[in-house]
């Protein structure tokens, strides 16, 4: 149906230009990877093995054409799976819109506000009815019916939808991959919100964004109890609104941003003596930052993202939710974000409400510390970066109130880190040559080690 929906675009963009198409583009990708499992976990037979995958190449066309009345933006790729056959995702932005008293009213899919430069990869918008307008540099759109499923794009799915198991060791795999992974989910909840984004003499940014989710059963730790369901509690009544207010500062050559994001919701359950409701509640808070500094070569970032702690018993059992979050992962390790895939806390994503009890990188909460750097030289883009990741503790009891605290991270932890360098004849990077290397570790009691080697060619004809 989304097929259908996103083609239908395409031939309503064609029929509402009366000139030629300006310039499409065709994109075609070609991706390597080696990787490599090692540490306490690793088969033994493949301990000392290298193991390679060859992407199928991926196709991508792009179209844009903005007139006084209409706007039109498509993008969209084709890449072939081993379980999904042929997979068709949208670009960050694939809409048609038609412009009326300073407003556009758009359908199809359009991303959000750009984000500061650490938090690029947690990427998130409407796909669906939206309006946007902008009045005296604050910009405001309204999401009237968004048909939610984790943002995918061909970045954060690609690996993915390779399989998962050509990746993770026995142990691993008979722990996180169900047999509802093996296949592309199109599974889509409805949401709707409104957000904002403003600047005052181009130094000071802010930002607004509520959404409502109708979340329904969605998702392994979403769906009813078998309790609940013979009390005849509906699931449907579930849901989630997520609150966010972001500042920013920028002077010279040094920036700051922060984020604050509250999480209100409720999840139906069965009884549990520990519970008066048959419910669980959601409510969670989440703070994130970014600084760093920036000219016409490169930048330099520092990072976190510090999100709350479930509230629990004193024999564990979880009584209230901590902060949800949506969008794709904040984490752009291509291992960790689609093979493992890590969320820094419970989260949202194409399979619903997800919170995984697990030793292993998953949905769990967790702190997260970096630095980054890139650079740009006559055509050539060199960048590094480091992560931290420190496990909130999940064994004791919690009031689930949002603290900075060494006393609620456990002794697991992950490493993660990447060097990569790219080179584009062309001024708009749209074609390069990209090699990637990077890999994660964790603790010595996790007892894992993983590495990878990407290479991408992507060329483009117009």
């Amino acid at each position: 149906m989304k097929r259908i929906f996103f083609l239908f675009l395409f031939l309503y963009a064609q029929l509402i230009s009366s000139e030629e198409i300006p310039n499409p583009s065709l994109e075609i990708y070609f991706q390597w990877i080696l990787f490599r499992t090692q540490g306490r976990i690793a088969e033994e037979n493949q301990n000392s093995r290298i193991a390679a995958l060859s992407s199928p190449a991926i196709l991508g066309f792009k179209f844009e054409k903005y007139k006084d009345k209409f706007q039109t933006n498509l993008e969209w790729t084709l890449i072939t799976t081993p379980t999904s056959g042929v997979v068709f995702l949208p670009g960050k932005n694939s809409y048609f819109g038609i412009l009326y008293k300073g407003i556009l009213w758009g359908a199809g899919r359009k991303s959000d506000f750009e984000e500061f430069p650490s938090w690029s990869s947690w990427k998130d918008g409407v796909e669906g009815l939206f309006a946007e307008t902008e009045l005296d540099r604050i910009k405001i759109r309204f999401d009237f019916l968004d048909l939610y499923r984790g943002f995918p794009l061909i970045e954060n799915q690609w690996l993915k939808l390779q399989g998962r198991e050509l990746f993770l060791p026995k142990q691993a795999r008979e722990e996180l991959v169900s047999k509802e992974d093996t296949a592309f989910s199109s599974q889509s909840r409805y949401r709707a919100g409104i957000s904002l984004t403003g600047n005052k003499e181009d130094r000071f940014v802010y930002r607004f964004r509520v959404r409502y989710l109708s979340l329904g059963n969605w998702g392994r730790f979403g769906s009813d109890t078998k309790e609940s369901k013979s009390e005849t509690i509906d699931g449907d009544r579930d849901y989630l609104v997520e609150w966010r207010v972001g500042l920013g500062f920028l002077w010279k050559y040094f920036y700051v941003s922060g984020d604050f994001f509250l999480s209100r919701g409720i999840d139906k359950t069965g009884y549990h003596p520990s519970r008066a409701e048959r419910s669980i509640p959601i409510s969670g808070e989440a703070l994130r930052f970014d600084l760093g500094f920036y000219n016409t070569f490169g930048k330099i970032s520092i990072f976190g993202f510090l999100p709350d702690r479930e509230k629990r018993s004193s024999q564990g059992e979880i009584l209230e939710l901590g902060f949800v979050g949506m969008g794709a992962s904040p984490i752009s390790n291509p291992i960790l974000q689609q093979v493992w895939g890590f969320y820094p806390s419970t989260w949202i994503t194409d399979k619903g409400l997800e919170r995984e009890e697990t030793n292993f990188p998953g949905k769990r909460p967790a702190n997260l510390f970096g630095w980054k750097a890139e650079g740009k030289f006559f055509g050539v883009s060199p960048g590094i970066h480091f992560t931290y990741i420190g496990f909130l503790r999940e064994e004791n009891s919690s009031s689930g109130l949002w603290t900075i605290s060494s006393k609620n991270i456990q002794n697991k932890f992950l490493r993660e880190a990447g060097v990569n360098i790219s080179w584009s004849p062309l001024d708009d990077d749209s074609s390069k040559i990209e090699l990637d290397l990077g890999g994660f570790e964790s603790d010595d009691t996790t007892g894992l080690k993983q590495w990878y080697m990407l290479f991408r060619i992507v060329g483009v004809w117009k």
